[in-house]
Order: structure tokens, then C-alpha cells, then sequence
């Protein structure tokens, strides 16, 4: 999940949460304050009879007509009951109310019970009012408020997202540019100064690093390509004089022919391996031009053609399983390689009598060149790092020729690298292993 994404969950989730407690809150508070009112609006009917009895002694009866009626408002005046002390106010919420003469239906009232005073005797006075008009506001008022709460958590949300975008915009693009960094010396240009501090810091820690690898990169391939060119012309002495040894067998006995035997295949050996790591060096210095126009099926089969010797010395089954033509643009001479090193690759660790499957396939996006043996396939631990030099693995089988230099399939990358071509290898269950080109 993406960064700005993780902030506006967990801002969403804080807003959510604070809202359901805001929430709660003002709904208490509006209830209280409803009520509140309700109360007054009681004690303000109170006041009113009172003034009114006090003016009029006998609207008393015509007040107490008022307790026959079932309304929105209701008053009951009784003999003194002693119920409540003299000038004491009681509120409470009833929900069943019967009159004396005819049974109400059944409704939620406020109830005020006071007393009064006339001609010095008290009377018990009871208030009604209907609470379904008030809790009506309430829900009103309740409903305004949160509907308001929620619209502006929305403009938040989408103020948020909109900020968060154009804050977090320079640290995805400094993302997506090493991200686009295949080989050091890809960085040519430095990432951009911001107005974030962070992310303005992070840029120049990234710079700096990048800057101290693309040099050691840099010194690393020329001392490779210096070594390699150097170490040509020394090998080709001590084979030369090794061959020339070789060439007067008489007069040397069995062991040393052997012995110079063995200097001259380490030679050999060292010779390609040199000629390796110089081809490797002048793909990565990207010495070559990539403007030919190649048919990768034809160039496996110059390729076959070529190793057609060592196919048949293991007695291997080739077979061609090429379900379209495909052409792409490069060098044709490093692509010849990197199907070249494929192949034999596949050879080298192929058991005698196998068969090894040549395919190609064509894709809506890409098209496909594929390499797949009967060999004992590659440990699992090993997989991620089969294209990786010098690497070696010794949980082959024993004959499999496991002391190769490990540049093979090195070579093959770099090349991919150099045509944005995609090398992968993986196993097939039971069947060997298999390597592919996605051009």
C-alpha cells in the first residue's frame, strides 16, 4: 500500500472514529438542550396559570376542563395531594396517560407537578406536553448537525488526498527514478531539489550514493576491460609455447607431456574466460551499435549449426518447436551470443540421450525464444542468482561439468540489459530447467 494511501486510511479511521464520539456527544447535548427547553416552556405555563388564577379566581374550573382532553398539551389541577412539597417543581417523562373519563391513547409526555395557592388553600398542578414535537426538532437538529459533520469530513477527505498528493509527488517521483535504474551508469541526471526538507534530504543522501557507485562501477568495468586486454597477450605466449612443447613429444617424457597438457587447457580456459569478461565490459559500456534488423529463428539455427558437434558428442535430441517468426532490432552479433551461451548451456548440463526443446511463441505485448532441457533443473536456492557471475553451484550431479567459469549466462544478461530484453530461468516440475529471452 502506498504511503499516501496508509496516511489517509489510518486519518480516515482517526476522522471515523472521533465522529461516532462527537457524534454520541452531540446528541446529548441537543437531547439536554431540547429538553432544557421543554422544561422552561413548562415552567412558563406554570407562571401563566398562576397569573391567571391570581387575576381570576374562578377561571380555576374553566382551567381545570382543561384535564378532559386528550391534546399536545395537558393540565391536571387536584386537590392537594402532597405529592410534592409546597412550590417544589418535578419534571419527569411518562408514557401512558388516562383520563378520568376516557382512556387516551398511549403517548410520551413531559410532566411538570407544582403546586398552587388560591384563597390560601393548595391545589396539586400537573403539566403536560406532548414530547413527540420536541424530539422532532431534536432529530432535526441532530440530523442538521451530523449531516454538516459528515460534509465537511468529506471536503477533509478530498482536501487531504489532494494535499497529500502534492506533498508525497516528489518522493514517488524520486521512487519511480530508481526504480528505472537498471545499471549504475543509467543515472545521468541528479534527482531534483524540492521545497519538502525530507524529501529534499533524501534526494541528496541518494544522489551522493549514487554518485559513489556510478564511479566504482565505472573504475570496475575499466579494470576489468584493462585486465582482460592485458591478460590476452601473456595467455597467448604460454599456450603458444605449450603448443610448441606439445609439437616435440619425443623428447619429453609421459609426465611432462601431461603436465604441459594441463598448462595448456588452463590456458584455453583463461582465454575465454578473459574474452568473457571483455565481452561483458564493452556490452555494458555499451561499445555496440543496435540498429540491424535480426530473424531469431534463423539465427538458431546458425546457432545449432555451429554446436552441432558437441550436440551430438551427448547424443541430444534437438528439437525445434517455433510457433512464429519473430524479428527484433540489435546487434546481431550479441544476440548470436546470448542464444549461443543459451544453448550450450542447455547442452552442458543436458544427461547423454536427453532432448533439448527450442521454442518461440508471440504474444499480444512480447515475443518469446525459450530453451528447455531434461537436465536435473536448478535448486531452488540457486534460482534467483543462476544469471549472476562467477556464480557456481555444487548440488549438481557428479559429470555435469559444475567447474564452469559461470560467465555464461552473465553474458546473456548483460546483452538483455543492453536491448531491454527480459532474461528469466525457472524450473520445470519433474522436467529440467528453462531458459527464456522476452524480446
Amino acid at each position: 500500500m502506498k504511503l499516501n494511501n496508509k496516511i489517509l486510511l489510518s486519518n480516515t479511521i482517526l476522522t471515523l472514529v472521533v465522529f461516532v464520539f462527537t457524534s454520541a456527544g452531540i446528541y446529548y447535548l441537543v437531547d439536554k438542550t431540547v429538553f432544557d427547553e421543554l422544561d422552561n416552556h413548562l415552567l412558563q405555563h406554570k407562571i401563566d396559570i398562576i397569573s391567571q388564577v391570581g387575576q381570576d379566581e374562578t377561571s380555576l374550573d374553566g382551567i381545570t376542563e382543561l384535564g378532559k382532553f386528550g391534546s399536545y398539551e395537558w393540565i391536571e389541577i387536584v386537590e392537594y395531594d402532597g405529592s410534592v412539597a409546597p412550590y417544589e417543581n418535578r419534571f419527569a417523562t411518562i408514557d401512558t396517560l388516562r383520563n378520568p373519563e376516557k382512556e387516551v391513547e398511549s403517548r410520551s409526555y413531559r410532566q411538570l407537578t407544582t403546586t398552587v395557592s388560591v384563597n390560601d388553600r393548595y391545589y396539586t398542578l400537573r403539566i403536560y406536553e406532548e414530547v413527540a414535537s420536541w424530539a422532532n426538532i431534536s432529530t432535526t437538529i441532530l440530523m442538521s448537525v451530523l449531516a454538516g459533520l459528515l460534509i465537511w469530513i468529506l471536503l477533509l477527505y478530498v482536501f487531504n488526498q489532494f494535499v497529500l498528493d502534492k506533498i508525497l509527488t516528489p518522493f514517488y517521483r524520486t521512487v519511480d527514478t530508481l526504480e528505472q535504474i537498471s545499471d549504475p551508469s543509467d543515472f545521468d541526471e541528479a534527482l531534483p531539489g524540492t521545497s519538502t526538507y525530507e524529501v529534499n534530504v533524501l534526494n541528496r543522501a541518494l544522489n551522493s550514493m549514487m554518485q559513489h557507485i556510478r564511479s566504482s562501477f565505472e573504475d570496475q568495468k575499466h579494470f576489468i576491460q584493462n585486465v582482460s586486454h592485458e591478460l590476452l597477450t601473456p595467455l597467448s605466449i604460454i599456450r603458444q609455447k605449450a603448443e610448441k612443447i606439445l609439437s616435440e613429444p619425443e623428447s619429453l617424457d609421459r609426465k611432462t607431456v601431461e603436465s604441459v597438457s594441463d598448462i595448456q587447457q588452463t590456458a584455453v580456459r583463461l582465454s575465454r574466460l578473459s574474452d568473457a569478461l571483455l565481452l561483458i565490459s564493452r556490452v555494458e559500456n555499451r561499445q555496440y551499435s543496435l540498429n540491424e534488423q535480426i530473424e531469431i529463428n534463423e539465427m538458431v539455427d546458425e546457432v545449432t549449426g555451429e554446436l552441432r558437434d558437441f550436440i551430438e558428442m551427448k547424443e541430444i535430441a534437438l528439437q525445434k518447436d517455433f510457433e512464429c517468426s519473430i524479428t527484433v532490432q540489435g546487434n546481431s552479433e550479441l544476440i548470436q551470443a546470448a542464444i549461443y551461451n543459451i544453448i550450450q548451456n542447455a547442452v552442458k548440463f543436458s544427461p547423454r540421450g536427453s532432448a533439448i526443446t527450442l521454442a518461440t511463441s508471440c504474444g499480444e505485448e512480447r515475443s518469446r525464444f525459450s530453451v528447455r532441457d531434461q537436465g536435473p533443473g536448478i535448486p531452488p536456492e540457486f534460482i534467483g542468482s543462476v544469471f549472476d557471475r562467477f556464480k557456481k553451484n555444487s548440488n549438481y550431479p557428479a559429470g555435469l561439468e559444475n567447474g564452469s567459469p559461470g560467465l555464461g549466462l552473465s553474458i546473456v544478461q548483460s546483452i538483455c540489459r543492453l536491448h531491454n530484453f527480459d532474461c528469466r530461468a525457472e524450473n520445470r516440475p519433474g522436467k529440467g530447467a528453462e531458459i527464456s529471452i522476452h524480446f
